[in-house]
């Protein structure tokens, strides 16, 4: 099935930072962020911003789907310690990232930003072990990792109710009220990454940027990228949301129902192909200087271009930006799934292989 790719497109481009504005204490867009269960606590935890970066690749008949979600959170509060909690399709792996890759990003994106001083018209190209748990473990422990600043842990919660009294043993907060959100990933099969921040302490007036954290992990499907936002609906009030994505074609933005439109998000970047590109080739991030996209960007960009020769040598990317703002906790708390995006199929009437019966971003179409 053919996805839609670019040769020229102009849009604005907006700030990079994932802000959460007027956040309340405790959440995070993609997780909760919750204050670390002290028995002198007294403190609060405030999430100030957060920046997020989606690298996607998607599978097919035989082989699953993979995706990076790095994470940069920058917290205020009056907290001796903190812990974030994020639920995933399957186990991630954890790791360290630089906190430049964001900073590049940025400045990638507004050096492009003053490149387009007009919309060229033009038409839109086609182109083409996890641990096994045992029964009568009501939590799983699959995973106990210390990653820089962080002391990870991944579990699954087997069984009702389970996962908040290991939260308060293992000396977290629980989650209260928030059963029919814990049933809907139960039910899915979820793992949570819960982390402990407990090297930094907050003041009120001085925010704290903390090191990114990297989630590596399979998707479960093929062709659906995933973004976790049910968790967002425990919080009070609303928040917004930018996320970087790069992906090997084009995203589906208002094509069919199953466009981000539709989620109640805006593109305000992607790459497109100017005339020394190779039509629908996607841009070298590994190695921009060999990209005549990149090439003037190459020198702005050498963390980004590592991060790519480690992780992902040689593949080519769109990097698309999109943005949700004012978002209702109700409302992101009513929705049947996560966010989940999909390629810019052709074909208006073709149902992503993911969003079928039986696909892991099912429940969220009929």
């Amino acid at each position: 099935m053919s996805v839609i790719m670019p040769e020229k497109i102009s849009s604005h481009i907006p700030l990079f930072c994932l802000l959460m504005f007027a956040f309340p204490a405790y959440m995070a867009a993609d997780g909760i962020l919750r204050p670390y269960k002290e028995r002198d606590y007294t403190g609060s935890v405030e999430e100030k911003s957060q920046e997020a970066i989606i690298i996607f690749k998607g599978g097919d008949e035989k082989k699953r789907a993979t995706e990076d979600i790095i994470l940069k959170v920058t917290a205020a509060g009056d907290a001796k310690s903190f812990s974030w909690i994020i639920p995933f399709p399957k186990q991630p792996e954890i790791s360290k990232e630089d906190p430049k890759l964001f900073k590049e990003v940025f400045s990638h994106i507004e050096a492009r930003k003053r490149e387009l001083s007009y919309k060229p018209k033009s038409k839109s190209a086609l182109g083409s072990a996890e641990k096994e748990a045992r029964p009568q473990e009501a939590v799983v422990v699959l995973a106990r990792k210390t990653v820089g600043s962080f002391e990870t842990v991944v579990v699954a919660e087997k069984q009702a109710g389970a996962l908040n009294g290991w939260l308060e043993k293992e000396g977290y907060l629980p989650l209260e009220g928030a059963e029919d959100v814990l049933g809907f990933y139960r039910k899915k099969g979820y793992v949570y990454a819960c982390i402990k921040v407990s090297d930094v302490e907050l003041t009120k007036d001085k925010p704290v940027d903390l090191h990114p954290l990297r989630f590596s992990f399979e998707t479960g499907g093929r062709d659906g990228i995933y973004f976790p936002m049910k968790m967002s609906g425990l919080q009070t009030g609303p928040f917004d949301v930018n996320l970087n994505i790069f992906y090997r074609y084009w995203i589906n933005d208002g094509l069919s129902k199953y466009g981000y439109v539709h989620r109640g998000f805006t593109r305000r970047y992607r790459d497109w192909d100017s005339p020394k590109c190779v039509p629908n080739g996607g841009k070298a991030y590994s190695a921009p200087q060999t990209d005549p996209f990149l090439r003037s960007a190459a020198g702005r960009i050498p963390t980004l271009a590592k991060f790519f020769q480690k992780r992902h040598p040689g593949q080519r990317f769109y990097l698309t930006n999109i943005q949700l703002r004012g978002a209702k906790p109700a409302d992101v708390r009513d929705w049947s799934d996560d966010l989940w995006l999909f390629p810019y199929y052709t074909d208006r009437s073709f149902v992503p292989y993911d969003a079928r019966p039986g696909g892991v971003a099912a429940a969220a179409w009929d």
